[in-house]
């Protein structure tokens, strides 16, 4: 027999996994990481750029500690006392709401999937449009292989920040965890070096994401060969691109997951200038956008499974109860 925090762990992870592959992302309104972005903004712009690196350095951990304890220990908050005043059942409800929110596999296929229609169209100003939105870089006289390039990097290298991590966190360290991941990790797509504004002030927001995805950047690698060999494509070189790819990314981090997602689909990834994953040609045919957001699923999905929800059950859930605990004690 199962006992009751099982019951609950199982129904949490598989509540806003559901929710997250049927429903995406709510507007920006009720979405709470784009309210974490709302203070990490309002944080930056109050934060004054002296031109020394080891106060603006000082002046950036202060800015990265306030929204990971304000939404960390507010929302720990919040369930501990959902807990205490109307039973597990509505705390369980919560728990797999606020959680939903910090992973997005649904996301990445809805911001890259208008990249393929346009393609599949032959439509390159209205791909170049689309793919703006989700990379940085200059998009207007890309050809139709480096579009889709664009595409499938963005799905990707987000593999391991947008998902990965956020399943690892929540199933070492529950909700809590998942939380503060999805924080650490905004605030390095906010503030972690995106500019010279940012060169003192984002690097430790920097640094600190590269610490938190660290373990699942590598413990991804696994399951994206697992789902490769699933899907019928080659798993075998996916690992041997991995290993001698990865490290060509500024990020310790971003390479291994691209690197791997390249060798295995048997294409080429390329930023102009900047670098190059895997031996195949560039992914003209938009088949290979739909090819990575399935193959950031299924891998996705495998470890979630696999691992992650099977340590919330048996470990993540009960260091959540002592996280809130503790909590409502300094209260």
């Amino acid at each position: 027999m199962f006992d009751e925090g099982v019951i609950t762990g199982l129904a949490i992870g598989i509540v806003a996994v559901v929710l997250d592959l049927t429903l995406g992302e709510p507007p920006n309104a009720y979405h709470p990481v784009a309210w974490i972005g709302r203070v990490i903004g309002f944080m930056d712009s109050k934060v004054k750029r002296t031109g020394r690196k080891a106060r603006d350095r000082l002046s950036g951990v202060a800015l990265a500690l306030v929204p990971i304890l304000l939404f960390t220990l507010g929302l720990t908050l919040i369930l501990a006392l959902l807990r205490e005043w109307l039973g597990l059942l509505v705390w369980a409800a919560a728990a797999a709401i606020i959680f939903k929110f910090m992973f997005a596999m649904k996301s990445l296929q809805v911001h890259t999937y208008p990249v393929v229609e346009a393609l599949q169209q032959d439509d390159l100003d209205q791909a170049r449009r689309m793919v703006s939105m989700v990379v940085s870089r200059d998009t207007s006289k890309l050809d139709k292989g480096h579009l889709a390039s664009c595409a499938v990097e963005t799905v990707s290298e987000n593999t391991v920040d947008s998902v990965f991590s956020p399943f690892l966190f929540f199933g070492l360290f529950g909700i809590f965890g998942a939380i503060f991941d999805r924080v650490s990790n905004t605030l390095d797509a906010m503030v972690g070096y995106l500019s010279p504004r940012h060169q003192d002030v984002g690097w430790f927001s920097a640094k600190l994401d590269d610490c938190v995805n660290f373990l699942g950047a590598r413990m991804a690698i696994p399951f994206i060969l697992l789902a490769l060999a699933m899907m019928g494509k080659d798993w075998r070189n996916a690992w041997r691109t991995a290993k001698r790819d990865h490290g060509k990314t500024a990020s310790p981090n971003k390479g291994w997951p691209m690197a791997a997602f390249a060798g295995g689909l048997g294409i080429r990834m390329e930023k102009i200038g900047h670098y190059t994953f895997g031996d195949g040609p560039l992914p003209e045919n938009p088949k290979y956008i739909k090819e990575t957001i399935k193959l950031m699923k299924g891998s996705a999905l495998l470890f979630f499974f696999m691992v992650a929800l099977p340590l919330f059950v048996f470990i993540g859930i009960q260091v959540q109860f002592i996280i809130e605990e503790f909590i409502v004690q300094l209260l």
